[in-house]
Order: structure tokens, then sequence, then C-alpha cells
């Protein structure tokens, strides 16, 4: 399952990356499924940063996630693959400069597996809008002055 996705925030490159390069550090939104995210590897982010979330995937059901860092590049890209609580996948971020903005695209590729590959056309629907509202909340963060770069 594969999803491409872009947001227009009112922010420099700089900005939107310090944001997503430190994830860990910032309160989920109220109704998230992100229980828990953390970053498990000492020392500042890089290639080979690992983090570990706790997600509520279903009213009964909570899963672990862990992801690494494959690609960081600031300001321009930042990469990870993740695995866990029955899928593995690649999550992307390219951040290209617009006006005196970011234009941020992700792309995230998912593969679900056991019984939940049978599921995957259900789960699409809702995952495509909870990604694009997720993409929402970061620009309202972002733009809402949530964020002071430093």
């Amino acid at each position: 399952m594969e999803f491409k996705l872009s947001v227009s925030i009112n922010r420099l490159p700089a900005d939107v990356f310090a944001f997503l390069r430190d994830k860990d550090e910032y309160p989920q939104e109220k109704g998230s499924p992100v229980l828990t995210l953390e970053k498990t590897t000492p020392g500042p982010c890089g290639v080979g940063t690992r983090y570990r979330e706790v997600v509520q995937m279903l009213p009964f059901y909570r899963g672990e996630i862990h992801s690494e860092i494959t690609r960081f590049e600031p300001h321009e890209y930042l990469e990870e693959d993740f695995n866990g609580a029955g899928m593995y996948g690649h999550l992307a971020y390219q951040f290209l400069p617009e006006g005196e903005g970011t234009k941020l695209i992700q792309l995230e590729t998912i593969h679900y597996q056991g019984l939940l590959q049978y599921f995957e056309p259900l789960i699409r629907v809702i995952l495509e809008r909870q990604l694009r509202k997720r993409l929402e909340d970061i620009k309202a963060d972002l733009e809402g002055g949530f964020f002071v770069a430093g």
C-alpha cells in the first residue's frame, strides 16, 4: 500500500525538518493513536537513530512499532524504515522551499502481515484519512506557534 501526500506550511524548510526530526519531544494530538513515542538511541538524530512507538491499532489491541532513520539530509530529506504491529514499511519526507514556506511531501509504503493483509482495503481508507489529518496537524502546530525552532 502506497501513499503520496503533501501540505504547504508557512514555515522555513529548516523549521519543518527540525519539528519532524525531534518528533519524540512533542506531545501527541488529542485522540492520536500514538500512545508512546520515544527515541531509543543516545545522541543527536541521524542515520541509525531508532524510535519505539506504542500505538492503539484497534479498540482492544495495542501494538509496538520500531523505526530507524535511513536517510538524514537536513532541510531536504528525512526517511525511516519501520516494523511491528503486523506491518513493515518506509516513510519518507521531502522538504521543498515554496515561497516563504515549505511544501512537505510524504511518501509512505506499508506492507501488512498475517490477518491484517485481508483487511487492507478497509485499512487503506482509514489510514489515508489519518495521514492527511496528521499533515494538517503538523501544519497547524508549526503555523500556530506551537513549535519554536531552536
